[in-house]
């Protein structure tokens, strides 16, 4: 009976063909360096909010991915692998569709097109693979790319503490969290595989830095940033917890205590933030009445009523206008352009705030369906892979996590690029997801 799945062989048999010497003079050894350097560019331009045209930025990272694809092959070796058809399809309809959009708005081009054909190549090289050693080299890269824009933020930045949140060198607080957020995750993830493997110094070392990640997002005072990581610290505790304790009742009784803590901690920063800005409303209000007698219209601090707006930070509103103007096609900008003039937003020109939202608004309503259909897919491909190699392999949770941040900190910024700092590490990932038969963990020689 014939397998199910589509057979990838025929894209690795090319990949060898095309680079061919370079197999041999790329040492797979060199991986975690390539990875290291590809995430580093990420968070470089995550730092800098992209401050280079985007044609260009998205051609640096497809240079450094295909260093990436070059140092992950293993030389000499044949394999065989076939993908899952759900995830295939999925894949490839959402990313054409993103390229019809781009002949239409030629700006949507330069990210759809390495999504579509640059990293089904990384994929099935990744796939052939020991998916452990994969992981390890993604997660290390993760970790040592965010650690020093940490180090040059301390040291240059002087700590806040409160309103409107420490951003360190990066642009805003939010562009910091998310390299937290990765960070954190990856070396949260580290210390776990080098604990349970007996390597109790580097397991301190990866914990004392995912620490260090966690309390530096905690500083940003991002919420979404803050949601993102307790989800993904919920997610992953509970799955272990189920999947290996054998007592696991006291364990999940502390997790609920981290629950209630983390709530606790969400709902104060999201009532001191709407009190911040409704005193500066307030006080702007109050000086416009007092210098050109305008009336004052908006609440005092004390009596102001949280709104979706309020509790979103206006992004409620965004993605309401969104749903309010769908096209198959897109838009030809990423600012929400009906928003701005509804709302008089002035020159705050925000896009979508949401991953979902943001490929709805820029792609066509097609396009956004895809994206939830194949991250919804992903996610569960993912839980039953850790679920199959829980106790086989310590990063079986590596998938699992990721596809979790992204979806967490997808709800709140648009993340979804083939270069960002989150968008990538969740697309490293997908590899073994990719596979017909989630049990295989490595090779399979021809």
């Amino acid at each position: 009976m014939r397998k199910q799945g589509i057979d990838g062989t025929g894209m690795l048999n090319l990949y060898d063909r095309v680079t061919g010497i370079f197999n041999e003079i790329f040492d797979a050894r060199l991986l975690t360096v390539a990875l290291f350097a590809l995430e580093g560019y990420c968070v470089l331009f995550t730092q800098r909010k992209f401050p280079m045209r985007w044609m260009v930025f998205v051609l640096f990272g497809m240079i450094l991915l295909a260093f990436v694809t070059l140092t992950a092959r293993t030389p000499g070796k044949r394999a065989r692998v076939r993908f899952h058809r759900g995830m295939v399809g999925l894949w490839f309809a959402l990313h054409g569709m993103m390229v019809i959009s781009g002949l239409f708005y030629q700006d949507w081009l330069p990210e759809s097109v390495p999504l579509l054909i640059c990293y089904p190549v990384v994929f099935s090289v990744f796939a052939s693979r020991d998916d452990e050693s994969t992981f390890r080299s993604i997660l290390r890269g993760a970790v040592f790319a965010v650690l020093p824009f940490l180090v040059w933020s301390y040291a240059t930045v002087p700590v806040t503490f409160g309103y409107p949140g420490y951003q360190g060198v990066f642009y805003d607080a939010n562009c910091l969290s998310m390299c937290c957020i990765v960070m954190a995750t990856s070396a949260l993830l580290l210390a776990y595989a080098s604990f349970t493997q007996g390597h109790r110094k580097a397991a301190l070392a990866y914990f004392l830095l995912g620490v260090l990640a966690a309390f530096t997002l905690l500083l940003t005072l991002s919420r979404s940033g803050l949601l993102a990581f307790v989800g993904v610290v919920v997610i992953l505790t509970g799955a272990i917890i189920a999947g290996t304790a054998k007592h696991p009742a006291r364990l999940l009784a502390l997790l609920a205590v981290f629950i209630v803590l983390a709530g606790i901690a969400g709902v104060r920063i999201t009532m001191d933030k709407v009190y911040e800005a409704a005193v500066g409303d307030y006080e702007l209000a109050l000086y416009n009445h007092e210098t050109y007698g305008n009336p004052i219209t908006v609440p005092k601090p004390e009596d102001k009523h949280i709104s979706m707006d309020d509790l979103t930070s206006d992004r409620w509103g965004i993605w309401m206008t969104i749903l309010d103007h769908l096209t198959w096609n897109g838009h030809e900008s990423s600012v929400v352009k009906e928003w701005v003039e509804k709302d008089g937003a002035g020159d705050r020109l925000y896009n979508a705030h949401n991953a979902f939202f943001g490929v709805t608004y820029n792609n066509g309503f097609i396009a956004g369906l895809l994206l939830c259909a194949y991250t919804a897919l992903s996610f569960v491909r993912a839980l039953r892979y850790y679920w199959m190699h829980r106790r086989s392999s310590p990063y079986a949770a590596t998938p699992l996590a990721f596809c979790t941040v992204f979806i967490l900190v997808g709800m709140f910024e648009s993340v979804y690029a083939p270069f960002s700092v989150i968008g990538c590490t969740f697309l490293l990932v997908q590899a073994p997801l990719w596979r017909a038969d989630l049990s295989r963990r490595t090779a399979e020689e021809a």
